[in-house]
């Protein structure tokens, strides 16, 4: 008698040994398992790309015509911009953007940026070429007559804006717009341009 409760004492305890042990492997798999997704997690936002940003390098009067007697006035600007990639894993592949010229609110030129890509951690410079008509400034050719007459300086505001996909290890891609709005004053005198002021932004 004593032999038959012993042995089921044993079997008791296998068993409570079993599922313990079954218990500590459940317990290590799941934490081994949340140690590999905070893993991922982390990977994932160590490797989210810093957004590109476009700089207006130059702003260049390269020819402009006013007649103080009539709405006639035409402009030439050639404008140098630059698309930097800050980002150390990412690509930014680009496709045709807008840029557009403003004198005091009034749309003055626009003309479109070409596609391209920036690889990570570099730099894509464009040359832009506007034209400014009559037509586009006509009821305001008497205030940019004074603008160039009196200060010299014309007062601009350049507004670029460069849809693009970031892309990550090949399959991760962020698609994003990159804006940027300048506030430039023209030299004539100088045929030249100070930047006073730039504003950036990306649109997720």
């Amino acid at each position: 008698m004593a032999t038959t409760s012993s042995g089921t004492l044993c079997k008791h305890h296998n068993a409570a040994s079993v599922a313990s042990s079954h218990h500590c492997r459940v317990y290590a798999v799941v934490s081994i398992a949340a140690l590999l997704l905070l893993a991922v997690v982390a990977a994932v936002l160590a490797l989210r790309p810093r957004p590109a940003v476009a700089t207006l390098e130059e702003l260049r009067l390269a020819s402009i015509s006013v007649s103080p007697t009539g709405p006639s006035m035409n402009a030439t600007l050639d404008v140098s911009l630059a698309i930097h990639n800050p980002s150390p894993v990412a690509a930014f592949a680009h496709d045709a953007g807008r840029a557009e010229v403003y004198y005091h609110g009034a749309l003055a030129a626009d003309a479109e940026l070409p596609p391209g890509r920036v690889g990570a951690g570099g730099t894509e410079a464009m040359t832009v070429r506007f034209t400014v008509l009559a037509d586009r400034l006509a009821a305001r050719t008497p205030q940019l007559y004074g603008d160039i007459v009196g200060a010299g300086d014309v007062p601009l505001t350049v507004r670029t804006a460069v849809p693009g996909t970031a892309t990550v290890l090949g399959f991760l891609r962020h698609r994003v717009v990159v804006i940027t709005v300048c506030d430039v004053a023209v030299s004539v005198r100088a045929q030249g341009a100070q930047t006073s002021s730039c504003r950036y932004r990306t649109k997720l």
